[in-house]
């Protein structure tokens, strides 16, 4: 009896490695790559600036994205569909959109509320950026709009509540995850008001269960933050 218990416990434990492998690979994956590439990357002789930074953590975004995607296909023997991929409606559309919107929204009031407490803001980020050659914070935001809705929507908030019997859990961790990683670049400010953005994405998830409409919702939020907004103000200053 207790032989059988245990068979059927590790049965149950090996069916679900899949699964915890590909939840690592999409919350730490391109993270823990982009650190290990930048470590690398002076004693391989390679460049070390901000740029090829950008660089190296688009290409890390794209392989981790890849790994989870042979997770997914080849050891879960799942398919698209239990990513969240679905055909888009008109309501996908109409929740991307205000999704922007409001997230767009968002910032200007918070950007004042961050700044007044003594935190920084996303604006230096957003300049920051915005100093990079065009093709190169067009591909970021891209790629983060594809592979970040993956990695911390479409993946384990569906994973999450095969396992626990609720959407919420997934969306709550993933959530708080996903506000937490951009601490390091943004700041404690910048990610408060991300924060708020990455709210109005889990809803939208949660209410749609469908990633497309995420995706789009981000790429126009990271293309007029990074791409719009200041190539248009620039034309003004100086």
């Amino acid at each position: 009896m207790a032989r059988r218990e245990f068979r059927d416990s590790f049965g149950a434990l090996a069916r679900q490695l899949p699964t915890a492998v590909g939840l690592a690979v999409a919350v730490a994956g391109s993270t823990l790559l982009a650190a290990s590439l930048g470590a690398l990357a002076e004693p391989l002789g390679l460049a070390t600036g901000f740029a090829a930074g950008v660089g190296r953590e688009i290409a890390a975004k794209w392989v981790a994205f890849a790994a989870l995607l042979g997770i997914v296909f080849y050891w879960e023997r799942r398919g698209l569909a239990s990513l969240g991929v679905a055909r888009m409606g008109w309501r996908d559309v109409a929740g991307a959109i205000l999704a922007f919107v409001l997230g767009a929204f968002s910032f200007v009031v918070t950007t004042p509320l961050v700044e007044s407490l003594g935190l920084e803001s996303t604006v230096t980020g957003i300049e920051t950026l915005a100093a990079l050659p065009l093709g190169l914070v067009v591909a970021l935001s891209l790629t983060a709009a594809v592979t970040e809705e993956v990695f911390y929507r479409g993946y384990p908030i569906e994973r999450l509540t095969e396992l626990t019997g609720t959407v919420w859990v997934g969306a709550g961790l993933t959530f708080l995850l996903f506000s937490l990683l951009h601490v390091p670049f943004w700041g404690l400010g910048g990610a408060i008001q991300i924060g708020v953005d990455a709210l109005l994405l889990t809803l939208l998830y949660v209410w749609r269960r469908n990633l497309g409409a995420c995706i789009l919702a981000h790429a126009l939020n990271d293309v007029y933050a990074f791409v719009v907004i200041p190539r248009f103000l620039m034309q003004y200053v100086g």
